[in-house]
């Protein structure tokens, strides 16, 4: 009996090795889709930057075309002086003139804000580039590691379920039931008892149950977690 208990023993490590790789395993396809997303937010801001820039420019063209509206207006305006018969027109023509110079005179301080922005919003852009870079540089890496690292846990795992097989084979059949059934509440499904505890729960263990234990008498489980035991001298 002291042999089956220590092939499950082995079993159960082999099981719980096998559990945190598949864990891992499963985890891959939510990392990649992680550095999809960061590499989706470089180009985001790479296309906020480009769309802003866009903006100021299209903003420096359409002052760009008042003050060359105003200008017509006002050369038009200023050549009609000397058509003006009354006082009241040309006063009426001055301030007509006056209001297309104010309005060229604003125009050009837009354009000039306007350039002060392309300016700046070109700093973000070229400042978005090179971290968006970085970010394609940094994930295509971190994307090969993860190939390496999905390649790598399909061998492991495929020695282990072969380990795993072989361990089992040598188990009777109403023991490895018993395991299985425990195996699915609890993981590790066997531990260790060691200076009178259960190393699976970390709780004390009856005296009788140690005796029967040393004695070899079945299988003996924790009455607290229920995981199958094995004295740590026979481990």
């Amino acid at each position: 009996m002291i042999q089956g208990i220590q092939a499950l023993l082995e079993l159960s490590r082999v099981d719980v090795q096998i559990a945190e790789l598949e864990e891992e395993q499963a985890g891959l396809p939510a990392a990649r889709e992680a550095l999809i997303l960061e590499r989706q937010k470089g180009l985001a801001a790479i296309e906020a930057a480009q769309a802003a820039l866009t903006a100021a420019e299209q903003e420096q063209r359409r002052y760009e075309a008042t003050v060359a509206d105003r200008e017509a207006l006002r050369a038009k305006l200023e050549g009609q002086q000397h058509q003006i018969k009354s006082n009241a027109a040309y006063t009426v023509l001055l301030h007509e003139i006056d209001q297309a110079r104010a309005a060229i005179s604003d125009a050009e301080t837009k354009i000039l804000e306007a350039m002060e922005g392309i300016e700046t919003v070109r700093a973000v852009l070229d400042r978005s580039r090179a971290t968006g870079k970085g970010i394609d540089d940094r994930t295509a890496q971190q994307e090969r590691a993860l190939a390496e690292r999905e390649k790598a846990l399909d061998q492991t795992l495929g020695n282990l379920r072969r380990d795993r097989d072989g361990l089992a084979d040598g188990v009777d059949a109403a023991l490895l039931q018993r395991y299985a059934k425990i195996a699915t509440r609890r993981r590790p499904a066997v531990a260790v008892a060691e200076k009178g505890r259960c190393l699976g729960c970390r709780v004390g263990l009856p005296p009788q149950q140690l005796i029967e234990l040393r004695r070899g008498a079945g299988l003996i489980a924790c009455h607290n977690c229920q995981r199958l035991l094995v004295l740590a001298e026979h481990s």
